[in-house]
């Protein structure tokens, strides 16, 4: 068991040491020039200066507080239309093309629109990471309640179960691994969006505020240390919060075995 976890790891680490390897080796060649890229060593100084001064706990946490409520009700309503649309004809007649024809459109073609409205806050940003992640979401909530195993939905009506019972016993743990997926896609999708949206919203702060102001003082160590700083915390909620929530869920509603 252990031998297997390790290989995983060492398996895992591979481009990322070649990365490291590759800007080593930059660094050493001179293959670019030092301000615009800089050293391993230099970042993470910046790095733990940064840390030292609270600096990036603080955007951190305004990233966080960013996407936090706007992913919470962009999952509720995803799961209420998915199973509305997955579960009735007429709804799936009435909201499936509009749905289709928002979906390809751009969400930050909305953003001018939503800063009249809200103007360069992070209610703003807010919204328009609702959009776009409802959008993304609610696919996969649609096919995972129409997919569904039909026999399940048709014994639970044979044992008297009424319509909204069906949905919160039935439709909803049965759909439970595409709902996870759903999730996951959308948590994915806003966690890109809100830093790309906090470059865009002055009044919004987090990440992308601090990469979009390193850039124009040509901080590139400070770019880096940003860059590096989404990756760890979208690994650390994907690995933490997704797959534990994963395996604890579909485990309670037999989906799958425990170990």
């Amino acid at each position: 068991m252990k031998y297997t976890v390790i290989k995983k790891i060492a398996l895992g680490s591979i481009p990322f040491l070649s990365i490291l390897g590759i800007w080593f080796l930059s660094i050493y060649f001179q293959w670019m020039p030092k301000w615009f890229l800089p050293s391993p060593q230099k970042v993470l100084e910046t790095f733990i200066d940064l840390c030292n001064d609270g600096i990036l706990f603080r955007i951190t946490a305004d990233s966080i507080l960013n996407l936090v409520p706007p992913f919470i009700l962009a999952t509720v309503l995803s799961l209420i239309f998915g199973v509305l649309i997955g579960t009735s004809a007429t709804m799936r007649h009435i909201f499936f093309p509009f749905i289709a024809t928002l979906y390809p459109i751009p969400s930050i073609v909305w953003l001018p629109f939503i800063i009249i409205l809200f103007g360069f806050t992070k209610e703003a940003v807010w919204v328009l990471l609702l959009i776009s992640t409802s959008l993304k979401m609610v696919y996969n909530m649609i096919g995972g309640v129409r997919n569904v195993n039909h026999i399940w939905i048709m014994v639970a009506k044979n044992l008297g179960l009424n319509k909204i019972q069906i949905i919160f016993k039935v439709i909803i743990p049965g759909a439970l691994p595409d709902i996870i997926i759903a999730m996951r896609i959308g948590f994915g999708s806003i966690w890109r969006s809100a830093v790309a949206a906090e470059m865009l919203v002055s009044g919004a702060g987090g990440l992308g505020r601090f990469i979009w102001n390193a850039q124009w003082a040509f901080s590139f160590e400070k770019i880096f240390v940003g860059v590096i700083l989404i990756a760890i915390i979208g690994l650390i909620i994907e690995t933490l919060f997704f797959k534990k929530i994963e395996v604890a869920t579909l485990e309670k509603w037999g989906v799958i075995e425990g170990d």
